[in-house]
C-alpha cells in the first residue's frame, strides 16, 4: 500500500466535536464518503472495514492518532480532543478497554452512547460563520455521555430521534449489520441529514427541526451545569457524597449504581421519582436504551443501560443525585434497605445487590460504607459466591475485633439502646464488625472469630445472637439506629493506628493457664474477715485447682476481651467428666456475679490481682512472644 499523504484540504475541528462528526463534515467538504475518508486518513486499512468501529469513538493508539492528525493537518492535541477518553480521569466509562469481544466495547462502556447519540438541532445548524453555514455545526462528543442531557446554550433538552421518521440518529443498528455507522459509504449526504434507512432513506435535515420546544427548567439547568463542571478537566477536584469527600470519577460510578438501583427496585422507588415521564416508563417494566419497554430476560443488563430519551433520564439522574449528596448516610442506607426489598430481604436474592457485588464498581468511601452496612448484614451461609468478599476494604481486619465487644466501645455506641440483652448485643456487634472487614455471612464471621476453639456449638450460639438482635433492631422506633452505630464504630476503627491483634492473644493463650507458682501468689492476696470464712458464715477460701481454673478463665477473658464460655480450660480438661461439669458451673457463677456487679469481697480481691496479671501479660503477647505459665508480675 502506498504511503499516505496529507489531504489537500481539511477543516479545523470545532470545540467539543466528536470524531464521527468531524468525518461527516470533512467528507461533505471533500465530496467523498466518510468510509473513503477513514481509509485516506489512516483510521482503517480497507474500505469494507471503514464503517467506524465503535472503539474508535473512545480512543486511538498513539501511532494512529498521530497519523490521522498528520493527514487532516491538525495537531495531535486537536485529534485527542475529539475522543471520549479525554474524560477517562473523571468519567470511568470513557476509559479505553481491550477486554471486549473482538476489541468491541464491553459492559463498562454501557454508560456511553456508542450505538446512537443525542443532539441539539440548533447546535447542528452551527454558528453564523462561512464554515459552519456551509458544512454545519459539530456533532458533539459530550452528547455521547449519558450525564449530558441538555444544551445549556439553547436551554433545551437534547433530542435522540429524527422528527420525520422517528429513528435513532446515527444508529449503528441496521437491517444487515450492527456496530457500524449508517450509510457510511454514501457521499452525497449533509452532515446534519438523518441517515436512517431501515424502512426507507430518510434524509431529513436534523438541523432544521422546529425550535419551539419546552424550555429547560431551572433545576435541570443547574444540575446539568454541576455535571458538566465535574466532567471538565479543570473542574472541581472533589465532591461530597454521603458525608465524605470523593473524586468526580467515584461520583459518576456512584451515580450509575444508584440509577440502576432506582430502576431495578421499581415500584419501591416510586416515592423518590418526581417525573411523570419516568414513572410512566417504569410503570410497565424496565426501559431499554431507546426509551422502550424492554422485553429482554436480561433485566440486569437493561437496568444498567441509560435511556437516550433525555427527559426521563435527567429525572433519574437527579433522583440518584439527591440520594447521594444527602448529608445523612443513614438516610441513604435506609432507602437502600427499602429499595432492595425491605429489611427481610436476603441480599443473595436481590438483583441490584448481586449485580453490584458481581461488578464491584470503584465507588466512593461514603457509598461503600452505606452499602456495606446493608449488603453484608445477617446474610446466611448459602450466599452467591460474590457476597463472600467485603464490599468496603477496611484498615481493621477480623483479628482486630475481640470476640466480645470491648466495654468502652459498647458504652459509647450501644449502651443507650434498651430492650435487648447486653450479651447478645455485644456478641452481634463483634460479629458484624468482623463481617464488615472480611465479608461473607454471619456464620462465616463466627467461624473466623472462633478459629482456635474446638467446640462448634459455641460458634452457632454466637451466630444465633444476630437473629435476635436483627428482630430487635427492626422493632425499634429508629430501625436504622443500630446499623448507624455499627457504621460509626467501624469508621472509628478504620481511622485508628493502634489496633490490637486479639487473634494473636487468643492463639498465644490457647493452651495456657495460671501456673502453681503465680497462683500461690494470687491466692495469698485473697483474705476475708473471720479467719478464712466469708461474712455471714460462708464457705472457706478455696485455693484449689478449681479456683485456679476459674482464675485462668477470667484472666484469659481479660487479656483477649472475650467471654468465659469461649476460654480454653486445660486445668479442667484433666479432670473427669463429672468434675468438669461442676467446675464449668463454678465458672459460670463467678462470671454471672461479675457481669451483674454482685461480686463478693473475695471476688474483688481475685479480680484486682488478675487485672495486674493481665497488664503484665498483654505487652508480652503483643510483642509476639508466648508467656510462660510460671511467669507473673510478682516473680
Amino acid at each position: 500500500m502506498p504511503p499516505l499523504r496529507p489531504l489537500a484540504r481539511s477543516l479545523p475541528p470545532l470545540p467539543d466535536e466528536s470524531l464521527p462528526g468531524f468525518l461527516l463534515r470533512l467528507a461533505f467538504r471533500l465530496d467523498t464518503s466518510p468510509a473513503e475518508l477513514a481509509v485516506r486518513t489512516g483510521l482503517t486499512g480497507r474500505p469494507q472495514e471503514a464503517a467506524m468501529p465503535m472503539p474508535l469513538l473512545i480512543g486511538l493508539s498513539a501511532e494512529r492518532q498521530h497519523t490521522f492528525a498528520t493527514m487532516i493537518k491538525a495537531a495531535d492535541a486537536e485529534v485527542d480532543a475529539m475522543l471520549l477518553d479525554t474524560y477517562s480521569d473523571r468519567y470511568p466509562p470513557a476509559q479505553p478497554s481491550t477486554t471486549g469481544r473482538n476489541g468491541q466495547v464491553n459492559s463498562k462502556h454501557r454508560w456511553l452512547f456508542t450505538r446512537s447519540t443525542r443532539y441539539c438541532p440548533q447546535c447542528l445548524a452551527g454558528h453564523d460563520n462561512p464554515v459552519e453555514r456551509a458544512f454545519g455545526g459539530a456533532w458533539k462528543k459530550t452528547w455521547r455521555l449519558p450525564p449530558v442531557f441538555s444544551c445549556l446554550d439553547h436551554r433545551r433538552f437534547l433530542e435522540h430521534t429524527c422528527p420525520a421518521c422517528n429513528s435513532l440518529v446515527l444508529s449503528t443498528e441496521t437491517r444487515n449489520t450492527a456496530k457500524r455507522m449508517p450509510r457510511w459509504v454514501e457521499d452525497n449526504l449533509h452532515p446534519a441529514q438523518c441517515r436512517a434507512f431501515i424502512d426507507r432513506n430518510c434524509g431529513h435535515r436534523l438541523d432544521q427541526s422546529p425550535v419551539s420546544v419546552q424550555p429547560l427548567p431551572p433545576k435541570f439547568r443547574k444540575f446539568q451545569k454541576f455535571l458538566l463542571d465535574l466532567l471538565n478537566p479543570d473542574g472541581p477536584e472533589t465532591v461530597e457524597i454521603l458525608g465524605h469527600e470523593t473524586t468526580p470519577a467515584h461520583y459518576f460510578n456512584d451515580l450509575r449504581s444508584t440509577c440502576q438501583l432506582l430502576r431495578t427496585s421499581w415500584p419501591n422507588s416510586r416515592h423518590l421519582l418526581d417525573s411523570p415521564e419516568l414513572t410512566a416508563s417504569l410503570e410497565n417494566g424496565l426501559v431499554d436504551s431507546e426509551g422502550n419497554i424492554s422485553q429482554s430476560r436480561f433485566l440486569r443488563t437493561v437496568s444498567d443501560t441509560p435511556q437516550l430519551a433525555a427527559r426521563p433520564h435527567a429525572a433519574l439522574l437527579m433522583a440518584a443525585d439527591r440520594l447521594l449528596r444527602a448529608h445523612n448516610p443513614d438516610g441513604f442506607a435506609g432507602h437502600l434497605r427499602i429499595l432492595t426489598g425491605g429489611a427481610d430481604c436476603r441480599p443473595s436474592k436481590v438483583g441490584w445487590t448481586r449485580t453490584f457485588l458481581d461488578t464491584r464498581p470503584d465507588c466512593s468511601e461514603g457509598f461503600l460504607r452505606a452499602v456495606s452496612s446493608v449488603v453484608h448484614s445477617y446474610s446466611r451461609t448459602n450466599l452467591a459466591r460474590n457476597l463472600k468478599e467485603p464490599v468496603h476494604m477496611t484498615r481493621f481486619r477480623p483479628e482486630h475485633i475481640p470476640q466480645f465487644l470491648e466495654e468502652d466501645w459498647y458504652q459509647r455506641y450501644f449502651a443507650h439502646m434498651e430492650g435487648t440483652t447486653t450479651v447478645h448485643l455485644r456478641r452481634t456487634v463483634a460479629l458484624r464488625l468482623c463481617q464488615t472487614a472480611s465479608g461473607g455471612s454471619i456464620q462465616k464471621a463466627a467461624d473466623r472469630m472462633s478459629l482456635f476453639l474446638p467446640d462448634r456449638v459455641d460458634k452457632f450460639r454466637l451466630a444465633d445472637c444476630a437473629k435476635r438482635i436483627h428482630r430487635w433492631a427492626r422493632s425499634r422506633p429508629n430501625p436504622l439506629e443500630f446499623e448507624s452505630a455499627i457504621r460509626d464504630l467501624a469508621a472509628e476503627l478504620d481511622a485508628r493506628d493502634d489496633l490490637i491483634d486479639y487473634e494473636q492473644r487468643r492463639e498465644a493463650l490457647q493452651n495456657w493457664s495460671i501456673g502453681p507458682g503465680p497462683w500461690e501468689k494470687i491466692s495469698s492476696r485473697i483474705a476475708v474477715p473471720g479467719g478464712g470464712v466469708a461474712p455471714g458464715g460462708g464457705f472457706p477460701i478455696d485455693r484449689t485447682d478449681r479456683k485456679r481454673n476459674i482464675a485462668s478463665v477470667i484472666l484469659w477473658a481479660l487479656v483477649t476481651q472475650s467471654e468465659h464460655v469461649l476460654a480454653p480450660t486445660p486445668i479442667s480438661d484433666e479432670q473427669d467428666l463429672q468434675t468438669q461439669k461442676k467446675w464449668r458451673m463454678s465458672v459460670d457463677a463467678v462470671w454471672a456475679r461479675i457481669r451483674h456487679r454482685t461480686t463478693r469481697p473475695t471476688d474483688d480481691q481475685l479480680i484486682t490481682a488478675l487485672n495486674e496479671y493481665a497488664a503484665y501479660l498483654t505487652p508480652i503477647i503483643d510483642r509476639g512472644e508466648t508467656p510462660s505459665s510460671d511467669a507473673s508480675p510478682w516473680t
